[in-house]
């Protein structure tokens, strides 16, 4: 059952009533799961809400909504019980919500102001508060020298009062429409779009003011290019915190210039200067480094004087003294006109908080100790390695896709004459030869090769840097009975008791037999299905029963050979896995994106 999403309709409410669906945990958080909410989850540039949910019993104190298949999840500190059933109520933190809707609907509103500035350009994405960043990204060039323009053009939309309005419409209707679509729409949300005045509608999932008159003041501060886009960075002002403040929020007091004094200087010269001085007006950008850093914005300006001619440096020299002047005076201003807060010296101190390790880490060190009970040894072998040990030594012919460019990163080094180019090594399989070659070929063999490795594809579920755990045993009788025998060890050990392991035949050059390795679901038990409601369900979270993991099979022989040990005297089994991959099918993890895992994004880390 999909959760309704009551702020689609109304983005003013701010209490409701919904019935609880599902209650579960996730690491030291809990999360519940409403037949309504008026919470908006994350997504689409615009930061959650916050809040509470309150039943009979217990309360949650929501700090973090995310949305999964359909379903939106709310989590945070629980304190008494909630239960599946309970009629709850629904507070959101309404001064955040407001600021959120305030950065979002500027986002819309510059994003106007720039196609009316330069008609034709496409608006690609967009960042409206999350991890304190506010812009919109666009497609062509934009310039500081534009900057003046487009502000012009954010306080005439403002100014006018413009209405805004939002639709729910389906996919047909768009097109029918011809609303111009700059980026690929969600297929597991409800379509929506928004329109401000008699503009051109755009797609929209988040909430939305009623007019732009009720905008806060709106400044583009800064251009910025990232991966041949072009960002431009915007502020909103609260005039009613500011006030509070003693802050200057309307106008900034400047020195007035006079006409001769930038009359023989460059348009792109003047332009820059006034782009900065329209950064004056929001104390939240008005801070020293911001100017006067290595990468300031006055430093930047400043680096423009020697190209400019002899006899114009005189006069752009008098206008940077007196916009330094105004940046300190303005600068000094905020900061003498903020309240001094009152300290109470006798009370307790903040404890910091306490880090943990890296969940990636986690996952490495219990791999590890689950392998070292039955007498594996942990090794680690070179992250930069030869062709030799990455694919010739392991049966790989030299047309192999594997060995190619898009593939494999080669390194720009003097090549081997005996083992070939170097490369950042693509599997973990690069240290089968090399612990063979370490134990001078002389088994038993009982090796686990935990260590980064390098792909070139990245999307949801690939990253270019990822860790693998190698498992290699060589002796005497060794056969698939011992190989799916450790398989079904480690599924226990690692996702609980009564997991199973199932193989099916595949290829991989280094193995012969070669198999694919899956692990039975732990929620439904290998099954597919779920009891949910009194009645049999698709399991949400693996779809058949089963989850595929990595590849696994019966040491080729040649891979021996090359390891200098007798295949006809000696047999073993490798398998080989994503560390990543393996822990996010953990129960309670569901992480549809494992990028997630390198984004530094606290609110996602401090789960583990």
């Amino acid at each position: 059952m999909s959760t309704d999403l009551l702020y689609l309709a109304d983005s003013y409410q701010k209490r409701a009533t919904a019935k609880v669906l599902e209650i579960g945990e996730l690491q030291n958080q809990t999360f519940i799961i409403l037949d309504q909410t008026i919470f908006y989850a994350q997504g689409g540039g615009q930061p959650a809400d916050h809040g509470t949910i309150t039943g009979p019993q217990g309360q949650l104190e929501v700090s973090h909504v995310s949305y999964n298949g359909g379903q939106i999840q709310h989590k945070g500190k629980l304190s008494g019980e909630l239960h599946v059933g309970d009629t709850v109520e629904l507070a959101i933190d309404w001064p955040l919500r407001y600021t959120h809707m305030h950065l979002h609907t500027a986002g819309h509103v510059l994003d106007q102001a720039v196609k009316n500035v330069i008609p034709g350009v496409i608006g690609l994405d967009g960042n409206h508060g999350i991890n304190g960043k506010n812009y919109v990204e666009f497609d062509q060039e934009i310039t500081a020298d534009q900057l003046p323009a487009i502000q012009q053009e954010l306080d005439a939309v403002q100014t006018a009062a413009l209405p805004i309005s939002t639709e729910m419409v389906t996919k047909d209707e768009l097109d029918e429409r011809r609303v111009r679509l700059p980026f690929d729409l969600p297929t597991n949300k409800p379509l929506r779009i928004v329109q401000i005045g008699e503009y051109e509608p755009m797609p929209d999932g988040g909430t939305q003011l009623k007019t732009t008159a009720e905008c806060w003041p709106i400044t583009a501060t800064q251009i910025v290019v990232k991966d041949g886009h072009f960002r431009v960075l915007y502020q909103v002002t609260d005039p009613a915190a500011t006030a509070e403040s003693g802050t200057a929020t309307s106008e900034t007091k400047t020195k007035p210039r006079s006409a001769t004094q930038t009359a023989d200087l460059p348009d792109e010269f003047t332009a820059a200067v006034e782009a900065i001085r329209l950064t004056l007006k929001t104390p939240q950008v008005a801070a020293t480094t911001n100017y006067f850093g290595k990468k300031g914005l006055f430093s930047d300006v400043a680096k423009q004087l020697k190209e400019l001619p002899p006899e114009s440096r005189r006069s752009a020299g008098q206008l940077l003294n007196q916009l330094k002047q105004e940046i300190e005076q303005t600068v000094a201003s905020y900061g003498s006109n903020q309240q001094t807060a009152k300290v109470d010296v006798t009370l307790p101190g903040i404890k910091p908080k306490v880090g943990h390790m890296h969940p990636v880490s986690q996952a490495i060190a219990e791999i590890t100790q689950i392998f070292e009970r039955v007498g594996f040894t942990r090794v680690r072998y070179p992250e930069a390695d030869w062709d030799w040990y990455a694919f010739e030594s392991l049966n790989m012919p030299k047309n192999h896709p594997a060995r190619d460019e898009w593939e494999t990163f080669f390194v720009a080094a003097e090549p081997s004459s005996t083992k070939g180019k170097l490369v950042l090594t693509p599997h973990t399989s690069s240290g089968q030869v090399r612990e063979m070659e370490r134990l001078n070929s002389q088994p038993p063999i009982r090796m686990i090769n935990i260590a980064r490795c390098y792909r070139r594809q990245q999307d949801a579920t690939h990253t270019q840097m990822f860790h693998q755990f190698e498992g290699l045993v060589v002796d005497k009788g060794i056969t698939i009975q011992h190989l799916k025998g450790t398989l079904d060890y480690f599924a226990q050990e690692f996702y609980g008791p009564g997991t199973k392991s199932r193989i099916r035949p595949f290829h991989f050059q280094f193995t012969e037999p070669s198999f694919e390795v899956d692990f039975s679901c732990h929620i439904c038990g290998g099954t597919g299905e779920v009891r949910r409601d009194g009645e049999t369900a698709k399991c949400r979270f693996c779809k058949s029963g089963w989850h595929e993991v990595g590849g696994a099979g019966m040491v080729h022989p040649n891979v021996l050979k090359a390891g200098g040990i007798d295949p006809e005297e000696y047999t073993g089994f490798a398998f080989g896995w994503g560390v990543e991959r393996t822990y996010t099918l953990k129960e309670g993890l569901n992480i549809d994106d494992i990028r997630l895992l390198y984004s530094g994004e606290l609110r996602f880390l401090e789960q583990f």
